[in-house]
């Protein structure tokens, strides 16, 4: 927990110096790369923003066109792959999530998940609802709030003035916690829940990690599974109906 706390608090210190924890995309190749998708010349738009993300670069809109390339020419894989991505840089945008919707309809497995706990439904209606970046930038504009308030609190000489900025105030280094102890879930969500998608056509899901080992069932490109455990080439994974095995890491990628 100390350890989580620490990095939120990085990223606080990163949000008052104007820090960015993503490098922008350079102008001119997105816009050159955009260029050609917009003229439907999309292999050449695709080569364009593969030579942004080989920079290291990340941009939600960069992610969302490549899924969108992938999606017209019919490539399940990474069309969701990168629509994954994408939500995970902006998981309010509803474009990436409508698009994400329709790349899962091609998918052959038929998953049911299993149902969600309250705190799970409060974990994806409110604390996931932004990334953990976003949550530590809300505590340091409330934080700033405290400070005008207590000020404002200091130096008023009304009563009834002085009542409102305390209460006021009281009210915003609770929400200050609020947005920490947020920001702290989202992050430990994040670590904790290594998000993969299968790439390989057919996969099977092996009883243990080798080859002779019994298959307990078989996935297919496009699924989402959540990786448990790693062995050598094997990776123990979890579908959203709770069922766990191992499986070829060549047969996957990490979101």
């Amino acid at each position: 927990m100390l350890k989580g706390l620490v990095h939120i608090v990085f990223i606080i210190l990163l949000s008052l110096s104007g820090g960015q924890l993503e490098a922008q995309v350079p102008d001119s190749l997105f816009a050159a790369a955009n260029k050609s998708y917009q003229q439907e010349m999309y292999m050449e738009a695709l080569e364009g923003y593969q030579n942004i993300e080989k920079l290291g670069m990340k941009s939600a809109d960069l992610y969302f066109n490549m899924a969108n390339i992938y999606y017209k020419t019919n490539q399940v894989a990474p069309a969701v792959y990168y629509y994954e991505k994408a939500l995970k840089l902006a998981p309010n945008d509803k474009d990436i999530q409508f698009n994400l919707k329709f790349a899962n309809r091609m998918i052959m497995d038929n998953i049911e998940p299993l149902p969600k706990s309250i705190w799970q439904k409060f974990m994806d209606g409110i604390i996931l609802n932004f990334t953990y970046e976003t949550w530590a930038e809300i505590a340091v504009s409330l934080a700033f709030l405290f400070a005008i308030l207590f000020l404002m609190y200091h130096f008023s000489y009304s009563t009834s003035k002085k009542r409102l900025y305390f209460i006021t105030s009281i009210l915003s280094v609770i929400f200050v916690t609020t947005s920490l102890f947020f920001a702290y879930r989202n992050k430990h969500h994040v670590d904790n829940n290594i998000e993969a998608i299968i790439f390989a056509s057919e996969a099977a899901v092996k009883s243990a990690p080798t080859n002779s080992s019994e298959v307990y069932f078989e996935l297919h490109e496009g699924t989402k599974v959540i990786i448990l455990e790693t062995l050598d080439n094997w990776k123990k994974i979890k579908i959203a109906d709770g069922k766990m095995g191992w499986i070829d890491t060549t047969a996957l990628k990490e979101i």
